[in-house]
């Protein structure tokens, strides 16, 4: 099994570059031999990440995250290994049951499988069936032209409460996988299941490799409500380990190239502001699911733009969507900016009243949300003297207490622009926001609760053993045995596993000597599925890499074969001096004496 698993792993690896791959997730340019980007797993400023097409590697020299196309997409998709081998293997087209185990539960691919199956049904009820005539209705009345309809995957969810569950039992899927995916839910009376999405137009949502991963749905207003309970006018797929409203930006897929060309990504409100936009050319759009800007959609666009603008109408744009922007920018190196549209209109309807250039101006005048927040505030209180300058100025550092930042480039300039705008001397605005920021420490340090450790009486603490950190000579052994396999059997010969005192590169060269024995390669490939320990595959991909940085590596290990012959020598020689101590026989403290004379002569040599 290991022989299969190994050989799959490395039959996928040579069919997914991994430029191509990583390409797909995050904007790559290429520069010489390599690829640059911004690394989508750090508040990455500046193009700090490296793929390296020859080496089939990639590095952030920031974070220092790397690894090969596996590593990249287990910590981007956040999956195991044997998930990442079943999504690259698809893409690929290379078959993997021959190896596969029975599952014990849905794969993340089985679930792509099924909201694809899904979003196709959905589709081809919208386009077909006589009942979703409403909705076509709808959607031309929103003047979303055919080619737009298709191009996103709109559909229609009819309004018997068991059409998807029926065809689903056609195709043969499991109700349980439907229930997984969030499609389905079981009845209250415990008895069957039915569909969430009920005479919906649905909205298939895709994440940035264009994989639907969950929908929303929009009531047809002709749909018939309950007086006492009236249902949302838009609905989301239930949260899943595939969908999350607060990680995923509708029409992403649709909108990265577009934000390559333009220099920004901008940011509206509903799924029919993306599509009348990008009916209009306007293509760098995209729109949050009802949930305000976050940490989780800042690791996203990064991968796509570093600039990104968004829309509020001229009444939208009150006070508590800008803070959270304003939050955000404080707290993460991101160039954002603050748009507001004419009149009241949302992009939809401005597109379709007056065409696409006033919303492209609005988008390209779009104010950074620092100095956007600081006009607003000081409009707001500038009538109050004085004492409208110490709000202004108060409501601007409460927001900047919030980042974990001291002091910073940016900081810097946000606390020159207050004082300046405010006519407020600079010392006393950065006393002020260090005021703050200790009470904000103060007031949670107050609110955290105490370890679980220290709150029971019962329970003891529970310290990890610390492990001694390894020895020089035997880390530049792994890095070099990693690095290059072929030297594996030169330290067979030479160096014993016990000779290796650090517990964690002992069991590494033990599977390594093991590969060996076995006639196996002994490469890092074939060594993952031995190893059980997430920390120490990641110690091995780290000492990998700074293996390949060797020169020479046949010249270094040659050193490092004679550094642990030294080690083992002295070894010997500690031994022999302790055993001379207990000696009380002169023969055998002759015999001592003489081994030792032996050891020290051939050091000599």
């Amino acid at each position: 099994m290991h022989d299969d698993r190994a050989a799959l792993k490395q039959q996928v690896k040579d069919a997914s570059d991994i430029a191509d791959v990583v390409g797909r997730y995050i904007s790559l340019r290429p520069l010489g031999p390599t690829f640059k980007g911004i690394c989508p797993f750090h508040d990455d400023h500046r193009p700090s990440f490296d793929v390296d097409p020859r080496r089939q590697r990639y590095r952030c020299w920031s974070c220092g995250k790397h690894g090969d196309v596996f590593d990249f997409v287990q910590e981007f998709e956040k999956i195991s290994f044997p998930e990442a081998l079943e999504l690259l293997a698809r893409q690929a087209g290379i078959s993997l049951e021959k190896i596969q185990k029975k599952p014990t539960g849905p794969s993340r691919a089985g679930m792509l499988d099924v909201m694809r199956w899904a979003a196709e049904q959905f589709r081809e009820c919208y386009f077909e069936a006589p009942e979703a005539a409403m909705a076509r209705k709808y959607l031309g009345e929103r003047k979303l032209t055919g080619e737009t309809v298709r191009a996103f995957g709109l559909g229609y969810a009819p309004g018997t409460g068991g059409w998807l569950v029926q065809r689903a039992l056609i195709a043969k899927i499991s109700a349980d996988m439907l229930e997984t995916v969030g499609l389905i839910a079981k009845r209250n009376e415990g008895s069957g299941y039915y569909d969430r999405f009920r005479d919906r137009v649905i909205f298939p949502i895709r994440d940035i490799q264009s994989r639907t991963v969950g929908f929303g749905g929009r009531i047809l207003p002709s749909s018939p409500v309950s007086a006492d309970r009236p249902p949302p006018k838009y609905y989301n797929s239930a949260e899943t380990s595939l969908f999350s409203k607060s990680d995923l930006l509708y029409g992403i897929d649709a909108a990265r190239q577009a934000a390559g060309k333009a220099g920004y990504l901008a940011i509206v409100e509903g799924y029919t502001d993306v599509l009348m936009a990008h009916q209009h050319g306007v293509g760098q759009v995209v729109a949050t699911m009802g949930t305000a800007l976050n940490a989780r959609h800042i690791k996203k666009l990064r991968g796509v733009s570093s600039r990104v603008v968004l829309v509020f109408d001229a009444d939208a744009g009150g006070d508590a969507g800008v803070d959270r922007a304003l939050e955000v920018f404080v707290t993460h190196d991101l160039d954002l900016r603050i748009a507001t549209l004419p009149e009241g209109l949302d992009p939809c309807d401005l597109l379709v009243a007056r065409g696409p250039e006033p919303f492209r101006l609005a988008l390209e005048q779009a104010v950074d949300v620092f100095e956007y927040k600081l006009q607003r505030a000081w409009a707001k209180h500038a009538a109050n003297g004085v004492d409208g300058k110490r709000l202004a100025a108060e409501e601007m550092l409460g927001i900047m207490a919030m980042s974990p930042s001291e002091s910073s480039v940016k900081t810097d300039l946000m606390v020159n622009r207050i004082a300046q705008r405010l006519s407020i001397k600079e010392e006393t605005v950065w006393t002020r926001l260090k005021e703050l920021r200790a009470n904000r420490k103060t007031s949670e340090s107050r609110e955290a609760p105490r370890p679980a450790a220290v709150a029971s009486s019962t329970v003891p603490p529970v310290s990890e053993p610390q492990t001694a950190r390894a020895a020089r000579h035997e880390i530049e052994l792994l890095e070099l045995l990693l690095a290059e396999p072929a030297l594996v059997p030169g330290a067979v010969a030479e160096i014993p596993p016990t000779d290796v005192e650090h517990p964690g590169l002992r069991k590494v060269i033990e599977a390594l000597y093991s590969l060996h024995a076995e006639g196996q390669p002994p490469d890092l490939d074939h060594l993952q599925p031995r190893l059980d320990n997430v920390r120490v595959w990641d110690k091995c991909r780290e000492l990998y890499d700074r293996g390949l940085d060797y020169p020479d590596r046949r010249f270094t290990f040659q050193k490092v074969l004679a550094r642990f012959r030294e080690r083992s020598m002295e070894r010997r020689k500690q031994a022999i001096l302790t055993q001379l101590q207990g000696a009380v026989d002169e023969s055998t403290n002759l015999d001592l004496l003489r081994q030792l004379r032996d050891l020290t002569s051939r050091g000599s040599h």
